[in-house]
């Protein structure tokens, strides 16, 4: 009875190895029919599977993504001044003034000033009339500005053209210039130009105020009057000149809306 145990151990296990060889060989075949059937991908697809995948999700582990550089508002960006502004000292002869600036670029700009003083008095509220005074002007003087920093702030430099129609009289300036216009009434016109230096100084976003200190120079052509109403005249005259430009200039520039 000892025996019958021990051929039943010995059968079943030749049972399970022959059954273990025939699963390992039953998956060799399977696999190599597959690999007949589906030949393995190439390299190139594999590298377009992946860029796809990194195209939908949107992020790529260790990728560097390019981003493009953001566009920053600058309050004092000069491709977006156009400037008004006052001479405080030009007011203070009694003349009407406003100059216009637009901006060419970063340091550049171009613009021009206008000034009237239609009464005869130094001020239009001046009605002594035992003052024998006559001062009558149009300007009109178109200049060009290079700032240092940019355009509306800092140093900057400039010239200028100039047309100036007076008529005057009885006038003593300082220093005893333009002796001519103390006895005689001079009606003409001068024409020339000049160069100045300024500083302009942000107050904010959009107002400033700029010093300015330069010279100009011209030629004249005016005909004289014995009187400050009389209209014979009494001859002409010719001749060269220089005038001060003084500014004391208050400003208001306009921006573009922020990009």
């Amino acid at each position: 009875m000892s025996r019958l145990p021990l051929r039943s151990t010995t059968s079943v296990r030749k049972v399970l190895k022959v059954a273990i060889l025939g699963f390992f060989f039953l998956g060799i075949a399977t696999t190599y029919s597959f690999a007949q059937d589906a030949p393995a991908p190439r390299a190139d697809d594999v590298l377009a599977q992946v860029l796809d995948t990194l195209t939908r999700s949107g992020q790529a582990t260790g990728v560097i993504r390019h981003q493009e550089p953001a566009i920053v508002y600058r309050p004092h960006n000069p491709a977006a001044v156009f400037s008004i502004r006052n001479n405080l000292a030009y007011d203070a002869t009694g003349t009407m003034n406003l100059s216009v600036e637009f901006a060419l670029g970063r340091h550049a700009s171009l613009g021009g000033t206008f000034g009237l003083k239609p009464w005869d008095r130094f001020f239009f509220w001046d009605h002594d009339e035992a003052l024998v005074k006559k001062w009558r002007h149009l300007s009109v003087v178109p200049e060009f500005r290079y700032y240092l920093s940019e355009v509306s702030r800092g140093h900057f430099f400039g010239a200028n053209l100039l047309w100036l129609h007076y008529n005057a009289a009885g006038l003593n300036f300082p220093w005893g210039i333009y002796p001519a216009v103390r006895d005689q009434r001079l009606q003409g016109d001068l024409l020339g130009g000049g160069l100045f230096y300024g500083y302009a100084f942000p107050l904010g976003r959009h107002w400033r105020i700029e010093g300015l200190l330069g010279v100009a120079g011209g030629r004249y052509a005016d005909d004289t009057f014995r009187c400050e109403h009389c209209g014979q005249s009494t001859g002409s005259r010719r001749g060269g000149a220089l005038l001060p430009n003084l500014g004391v200039n208050i400003v208001y520039t306009f921006h573009k809306k922020n990009q």
